[in-house]
């Protein structure tokens, strides 16, 4: 009986040193990798950095296709109170081939406000991914958003032809009694931007075409077009000043 146990505790043991070469020799699965920042820094901005990664210091996020892979990225905004002016908040698209920034600060904008802030991700430029919609200034009643898009690698701003500071590359929408603003998109992929202006008891309503030309938005004069219409027309005749800006864009 005792050589029966002595077989069986080499064989048992047998049997587990097999088990630690086959254990030795099959690796542990890798983790899927985190995003990782791209080579270079997006931006002059030092702490560009440790804000993508500071989740504290983030004021909304989003889920959306920007890079135009047909993965949903991360999109969110960072703000730094204490950073130099042009610093202190970025906006952050995460995706799987890395980080990318742009700086979101405008002349005169106060972040107890709320500003900058996420307001949505849509197909404003046209082809590739969608674009990030963000309001970034504020008037008396009248609110301004940036759209920001993702070309060849880099995060910027769309430049509208002709703009000026303090609202500079920046679309108007809101407004009071006297004034009201709106910016959407046409059938077409192109940008319209319109307001409406008390004139009497009737509202002048221009409406301007912007189109992209190198990568700019430029005004077609020949698609410009002048209405005189009562208040109560004015979102039922013009769609862009019944909604929030770009929703009839399509969706990222």
């Amino acid at each position: 009986m005792s050589t029966s146990i002595a077989q069986l505790s080499a064989m048992l043991a047998v049997v587990c040193l097999a088990a630690a070469c086959a254990n030795a020799g099959s690796p542990e699965p890798e983790p899927e990798p985190e995003p990782t920042r791209t080579e270079t820094p997006s931006t002059s901005c030092p702490n560009e950095e440790a804000l993508s990664s500071d989740e504290s210091a983030r004021r909304g996020e989003l889920r959306g296709d920007v890079t135009g892979d047909g993965d949903a990225d991360d999109v969110f905004i960072a703000v730094d109170e204490g950073a130099e002016f042009g610093c202190r908040a970025l906006l952050f698209v995460a995706s799987d081939d890395g980080i990318h920034a742009a700086p979101l600060d405008v002349e005169g904008t106060d972040s107890r406000l709320g500003l900058p802030a996420l307001t949505g991700i849509k197909q404003v430029a046209g082809d590739g991914g969608g674009d990030v919609i963000v309001e970034m200034a504020a008037g008396a009643s009248t609110q301004f958003a940036g759209v920001f898009i993702l070309a060849d690698g880099t995060l910027e701003q769309i430049r509208i032809e002709g703009s000026q500071p303090p609202v500079e590359n920046l679309f108007a929408h809101g407004g009071g009694v006297t004034q009201l603003s709106a910016v959407d998109c046409t059938a077409d992929d192109a940008v319209l931007v319109s307001t409406a202006v008390a004139e009497g008891r009737r509202y002048r309503v221009d409406r301007h075409t912007y189109e992209f030309a190198g990568g700019v938005l430029a005004r077609d004069p020949a698609r410009d077009e002048t209405y005189r219409v009562k208040l109560r027309a004015v979102p039922r005749s013009f769609p862009e000043f019944a909604g929030p800006p770009f929703s009839s864009c399509s969706d990222a």
